[in-house]
């Protein structure tokens, strides 16, 4: 059986690295430089995750013996701007997973979370996608304006629409605070979300021609650290 295809999308500020992570994942490439993401665009990519990480579900057959199996993602870096949301939004569509990132030296990044994840859940059409959270820069440790522990206490106080709490199913393994300076760190991130899309039921149904194909000639391709 061919490996599962899961469909993954970056949300976050602008500013904050989504851009950059995805690149450092792929291409293992990290720069400073910065140019804002127009749109959207897509990599596809794959990641190799323990079996055991997956429980005793596990819906792909893999080598007798084999104690890892391969999940093939699609990538989608999207717009961190208001002003693009609307074509952002298209993005969405048929998520199995999104990676909802923030920086740790910024604190309006953290508090936009809900409202990213809000309009992604308005749009994916998935009743209940995976969501990963990722709260980047730990490198710039003394600008740091938030700590791991206070994320879900942030995030879910004053019962917001969509309460992150019901999707989220262990805050300790599904919040991540990495650097995207560190491949090590950013590669947890897409094993994470893999592990996670694989026990979804959208993603047993995907496959590498499962998708819906969105136009993108009329879309600008930004660069990275968006």
């Amino acid at each position: 059986m061919d490996p599962p295809f899961l469909k993954v999308v970056l949300l976050g500020d602008s500013g904050v690295g989504k851009t950059c992570l995805r690149s450092q994942f792929v291409h293992h490439v990290f720069t400073n430089a910065y140019k804002a993401t127009i749109g959207g665009d897509y990599l596809t990519t794959s990641v190799s995750i323990p079996k055991h990480s997956i429980g005793n579900e596990a819906f792909v057959e893999t080598e007798q013996g084999s104690t890892s199996m391969k999940v093939n993602l699609q990538v989608w870096d999207t717009a961190g701007q208001e002003r693009f949301n609307s074509i952002s939004q298209a993005f969405y569509r048929g998520a199995d997973v999104c990676i909802l990132v923030y920086d740790v030296t910024n604190y309006e990044s953290v508090l936009s979370i809900r409202d990213w994840f809000s309009r992604f859940k308005e749009h994916c059409k998935v009743d209940k996608p995976g969501v990963v959270l990722v709260g980047n820069k730990i490198d710039r440790e003394n600008d740091r304006c938030i700590d791991k522990d206070e994320i879900q206490e942030v995030l879910c106080r004053n019962n917001p629409k969509v309460n992150l709490d019901d999707y989220i199913a262990d805050w300790d393994t599904d919040l991540l605070e990495i650097s995207c300076k560190q491949l090590l760190l950013v590669e947890l991130v897409f094993k994470r979300a893999a592990s996670i899309g694989v026990q979804l039921p959208s993603g047993r149904r995907q496959s590498v021609t499962g998708f819906e194909s969105i136009e993108l000639n009329k879309i600008r391709r930004g660069s990275c650290a968006c």
